[in-house]
């Protein structure tokens, strides 16, 4: 992560800022106009919403410049050899197989039975796919747009890579994406029109509500652009799924290690300066009292990591074989 992170500041100045492809705008979450400056990292400017309080890179690069960057770069690159494929195991067993199984239990509990279509959008780790067949609950599996030099993985998992979205879709899933899109409302829209009535989209990201942000701010270590542009508040993530014409389902942050990443930030960082109260809570009280302390946090979805579940109205009699 640290040599990934070194890349994609390096490269997002000669991407973006050096070439001056960048364009103002407004909140990502709510699509308030109405904002004031946040903090500035790494020579990028970061705005909090005044609506919402989402925080959001404005003026951000241009979706060309995006596009160019993650097909292009030396960071594109380093993200499939390494965080892709070198961390594949143990984000296979700490994450995809917590996240399928939550997906599994939603559209198995209230899913339309008869849309038995699955997409993963960016994959970053096809191994979602063995995991997504072990449920029984698809057919057909589809890879959207997953990472360069992936697509042959993503078929040997069983999956389907296509460009453009497949209709009839039972359940479509984007793990961390939404933080790095150019436009999340346009990203969702798209989802929304593959997706059958009664199907489920699926999504992850940080959120600004969560406590490691809302302490360290500008001086969090894991934030940079191009891969951090929205970081919505928990208001901001019910005013866009709203707007995309979906109605949630869930919403939590079941997170783990708000704390945890608060003290190594501290412990790398001499001008963090923390709350004395913090302060105390991490260095001075048990394990006890942090896991208390964590799932206080997951419980009051004060948590930065995010998942939600967002359904597509429509009624029994409506829902159609894809």
């Amino acid at each position: 992560m640290s040599e990934f992170k070194k890349l994609s500041i390096t490269e997002a100045r000669t991407y973006f800022l050096d070439s001056g492809r960048l364009t103002d705008s407004a909140c990502p979450g709510c699509g308030s106009a109405d904002s004031e400056e946040g903090f500035s990292k790494n020579d990028f400017t970061y705005r909090k919403c005044s609506a919402c309080k989402s925080l959001f890179v404005s003026p951000r690069p241009t979706e060309e410049a995006l596009n160019d960057y993650y097909e292009n770069s030396k960071a594109g690159r380093f993200r499939v050899e390494h965080l892709a494929r070198d961390t594949a195991h143990a984000r296979r067993a700490h994450l995809l197989r917590t996240n399928a199984n939550w997906m599994g239990r939603l559209v198995d509990e209230i899913g339309n039975p008869e849309a038995r279509r699955y997409t993963d959008i960016g994959t970053t780790l096809p191994q979602v796919f063995e995991e997504v067949k072990g449920l029984d609950l698809f057919d057909d599996l589809f890879s959207l747009h997953p990472l360069a030099a992936l697509e042959s993985e993503c078929e040997a998992m069983g999956a389907t890579v296509i460009r453009e979205p497949v209709p009839g879709q039972g359940a479509v899933t984007a793990f961390e994406r939404l933080e790095h899109q150019f436009d999340p409302l346009d990203f969702i829209r798209t989802v929304v029109k593959a997706t059958a009535p009664g199907g489920i989209f699926f999504f992850t990201t940080r959120t600004i509500s969560g406590f490691d942000l809302q302490i360290l701010w500008e001086k969090t270590p894991y934030i940079f652009v191009p891969e951090h542009l929205n970081l919505l508040s928990i208001d901001g993530i019910h005013r866009l799924v709203r707007r995309a014409g979906l109605n949630l389902v869930e919403l939590s942050t079941p997170g783990q290690l708000d704390l945890q990443l608060i003290q190594h930030a501290a412990q790398a960082d001499p001008s963090i300066e923390l709350h004395p109260f913090f302060r105390y809570l991490i260095n001075h009280r048990d394990a006890e009292a942090h896991e208390d302390f964590q799932s206080f946090l997951q419980k009051h979805r004060l948590s930065s990591h995010v998942r939600v579940a967002a359904q597509k109205e429509g009624s029994t009699d409506e829902r159609q074989e894809p």
